[in-house]
């Protein structure tokens, strides 16, 4: 995770970006390595994600849409988003990133270099929630 990120510089030459290495710029064994770690794991990355932990751990999820003049609004328990958006294949995506069901995992760059482009961003269309 670490050459993921670009926290590690990458070791092979012929990369797409030479800040970090893409997942699917990894060998077969790390890339096997890396899918087995998220899957053994995937419930706490995903509750850890949407939820959170402790006291102030998100019991419901709202999501507002507005186009134009129109608004509307979903309320669904964390329960139902955790696996909506949760459960699913974990798979490296065409453009190099992690997919966890539907949660997309990349490295956060556009920091100007700082230190804090190289932690991990996750991705989700709360949207979707309006097309089940």
């Amino acid at each position: 995770m670490k050459r993921y990120t670009g926290e590690l510089k990458p070791t092979k030459r012929k990369i797409k970006d030479k800040r970090r290495t893409l997942a699917n710029e990894f060998s077969e064994t790390e890339q096997n390595i890396a899918l087995n770690w998220l899957k053994n794991n995937q419930a706490l990355i995903v509750t850890d994600i949407l939820k959170g932990r402790g006291k102030f751990a998100a019991e419901w999820m709202l999501v507002a849409q507005k186009i134009n003049k129109n608004a509307r609004w979903i309320l669904k328990p964390m329960n139902y988003c955790l696996n909506f958006f949760g459960n699913g294949e974990i798979e490296i995506s065409a453009r190099g990133n992690f997919k966890i069901g539907r949660i997309t995992m990349q490295r956060k760059g556009g920091d100007g270099g700082r230190e804090t482009a190289n932690m991990l961003q996750f991705k989700i269309n709360p949207a979707k929630l309006f097309e089940e």
